[in-house]
């Protein structure tokens, strides 16, 4: 196995910067025991930082959250090639600051949500030429927007539950015929969620036209699109990790256990049995107690709908089932929490293989994307050129008659 020298990226611009930070500890630790690890934190404000004592949990845990005087800063620049470039915060003589390239051979993302899984990190590596963990720029932008996620696995006829979605500024200008769509299309309870976001956060169950008023209030916070879908009666919640790239492979099913009508952030991340636990602290059975027909049915939908979403690195696919065994998907994530190790860990492959096989599938996904050709040789411009010339001196003609 080769050790490379691995960025990993965390916190950043997103209401789940905190779970961002457990996450890429968690990610840290099983790294460090094959590889290097260079951890770069993105402050709440977007400021990029990096220094050793970032790999340490007790620097988030013991006082307020690292501040930019304390580390080295992180730009990015593309003279004369790619680079993650560190600005030491020591200053040296004539007012120079120490400048380092940072040896980076591959990234691994670790914030959950806006500004790290919604794509936009990942364009920024593309441009960069590296490579890196998980699902490109189309998969990771698409599995994040959960009205886009809807859309396209409905028009693959993978099983959606019914649902509208409106701009938050549409709400503003005409909320009455928003909330009559919304009731003639949908019958109560619904679940009103912001289009972005992941987590739990802004999500509501709703029983009444009041609290699907006051939770449209709330989702307008995390996102200027909101979507209202038909609840569940009853449900059961089945997860299931899906781990490749043109071959995929799936993990055993989960059923997170919940007193309410969803699994909410406290339920996933606060109240749980010890801190050594992370993400897989929630309450949950592994396997899944249900029949083989229905894990084989849900591992199926699984995968398709990471192909669908050109998925790869890890993805977990929540699904729903009805009291008729009726199955749908939920949505997906594209950075798990935890990365889903825990799924994985039940067929004997424990966190550190699973982050060393991710680095492997993003080495290979790099190479294959580099061999296609990016370039188009054509006598395009020089046509043009002619073409201006021509204009050039009939403009000249003009001007002399």
């Amino acid at each position: 196995m080769s050790k490379h020298n691995v960025a990993l990226i965390f916190g950043g611009r997103t209401p789940e910067h905190e779970v961002s930070i457990v996450t890429a500890h968690q990610i840290c630790l099983a790294l460090q025991e094959n590889h290097q690890v260079i951890p770069i934190y993105v402050t709440k404000n977007g400021e990029w930082l990096t220094g050793d004592a970032l790999q340490n949990l007790p620097t988030f845990t013991e006082g307020a959250l690292p501040q930019p005087s304390d580390f080295d800063k992180v730009t990015v620049e593309f003279h004369p090639e790619p680079k993650f470039v560190v600005n030491s915060k020591h200053w040296l003589g004539q007012n120079l600051r120490k400048r380092t390239v940072l040896p980076v051979d591959v990234v691994f993302p670790a914030i959950h949500g806006m500004h790290g899984e919604d794509g936009t990190l990942q364009g920024l590596l593309e441009l960069m030429n590296l490579p890196y963990v998980g699902a490109g720029v189309v998969g990771s932008a698409v599995g994040m927007d959960k009205i886009m996620t809807k859309a396209i696995l409905n028009e693959n006829q993978l099983p959606v539950l019914p649902y509208v979605w409106w701009e938050h500024q549409e709400w503003e200008i005409s909320a009455d015929k928003i909330i009559e769509d919304v009731e003639k299309t949908l019958s109560y309870p619904i679940f009103v969620k912001p289009a972005m976001g992941g987590s739990s956060i802004g999500v509501a169950h709703v029983k009444n036209r009041d609290e699907l008023l006051s939770a449209i209030e709330v989702a307008g916070h995390y996102s200027h699109r909101i979507l209202a879908e038909k609840a569940v009666e009853n449900p059961i919640e089945i997860n299931c990790a899906v781990m490749g790239t043109a071959e995929l492979t799936v993990s055993v099913c989960e059923q997170p256990i919940t007193a309410a009508n969803f699994l909410s952030f406290d339920e996933k991340y606060i109240h749980q049995e010890d801190e050594s636990s992370g993400m897989a602290g929630a309450e949950r059975k592994i396997p899944a107690p249900i029949s083989e027909e229905l894990t084989l049915h849900i591992q199926e939908l699984a995968k398709r709908t990471f192909q669908v979403l050109d998925c790869a690195g890890v993805a977990r696919i929540d699904c729903l089932v009805g009291t008729n065994a009726d199955v749908y998907v939920n949505e997906i994530n594209t950075i798990p929490g935890s990365y889903s190790y825990y799924l994985w860990a039940h067929q004997d492959i424990e966190f550190p293989q699973l982050v060393s096989e991710l680095i492997d599938l993003a080495f290979a996904g790099h190479a294959q994307k580099n061999t296609l050709t990016y370039t188009y040789t054509t006598h395009l411009l020089s046509q043009a050129d002619a073409s201006l010339s021509k204009l050039k001196r009939e403009d000249k003609l003009g001007d002399t008659a």
